[in-house]
């Protein structure tokens, strides 16, 4: 089986439609995105705006912690005490509850728009599509692409390979709300592998603890412990927009991280992977790609 992996495209359609023309011409049998599908919703002035109403959300959200004894302890259930009016607020906080709530179905429409939009062009290419959502990413990403996302379901058997995915981060995003975005849980993301401990690949948007590249971020100890137990032949990551090709040298388990596809903040992107599997799950990376204006740079591994 071959794979074109790519991860972190933030919305740049123009950069991952150009990586779409590579991905036609190959013969990949299946495209696999490690998320951040999307990005920030908001333009500067209205993630300003956002995350004021928000810090607002979260100070009126532990006043009703308090008030009610720990028995509204989640954001969603904050939410749905403010739209019921149990909670007298002055005229200015009400409003910006109000605001806050409106910026909410906003992103949210945003959003599936944008999802839709990379719905029109997986349903145009004639490769199968496997991907996680990542920390960007909103919880309506599955009423638009469930088919692909395989985040915490049931695995996918391509060509003999079977791929199990476990998607999402705890790094909250600028201009998204903290019940929106897909949080990584170590423990559920464990149980839900050691599920398919066969299975060949593993499609996560957070690293396994010590693969991190140059990337900021640390990685998850939980997805380095799977490694241990189920010994995958591949895992695919993103997240640390920082390019690698790994190998876990107790268990020999590959791991790869594209690097970040889509633009963002102004650092590098435009980078891809071609990866070979073979029937007996033998892990070869083939192809590094960069995409360079229209130019496309290719790298053999």
């Amino acid at each position: 089986m071959k794979i074109m992996a790519m991860s972190d495209i933030h919305g740049d359609f123009e950069t991952f439609d150009k990586a779409l023309k590579v991905v036609k011409q190959s013969d990949a049998d299946v495209l696999t995105i490690s998320g951040d599908i999307l990005g920030s919703m908001l333009n500067e002035e209205e993630t300003e705006s956002f995350m004021k109403k928000l810090y607002l959300m979260r100070n009126l959200g532990e006043q009703v912690y308090h008030q009610t004894n720990g028995k509204i302890n989640t954001f969603k259930e904050f939410k749905k005490f403010l739209k019921s009016d149990n909670l007298e607020l002055p005229y200015d906080v009400k409003s910006d509850v109000e605001k806050y709530l409106q910026f909410e179905e906003s992103i949210k429409e945003r959003q599936i728009l944008q999802y839709n939009e990379f719905k029109e062009r997986f349903n145009d290419l004639e490769k199968k599509i496997v991907l996680v959502p990542g920390n960007w990413d909103g919880s309506c990403i599955d009423s638009v692409l469930h088919k692909e996302n395989i985040h915490n379901k049931g695995s996918k058997n391509i060509n003999g390979i079977e791929i199990v995915g476990y998607g999402g981060s705890n790094l909250m995003p600028q201009g998204l709300s903290e019940d929106a975005m897909t949080e990584f849980d170590g423990d559920e993301a464990f149980s839900h592998f050691s599920n398919y401990e066969d299975a060949e690949v593993i499609l996560t948007h957070e690293c396994p603890r010590g693969f991190e590249g140059n990337g900021y971020f640390k990685g998850e100890y939980s997805l380095l412990a799977n490694i241990y137990k189920n010994t995958p032949s591949l895992v695919l990551c993103g997240h640390t927009h920082s390019p690698l090709i790994a190998e876990e040298k107790k268990s020999g388990t590959i791991i790869a991280n594209p690097g970040n596809l889509g633009r963002y903040n102004g650092g590098n992107f435009g980078t891809f992977l071609e990866i070979n599997i073979d029937e007996n799950a033998f892990v070869k990376p083939e192809t590094f790609y960069q995409l360079n204006g229209n130019d496309v740079k290719m790298q053999k591994l």
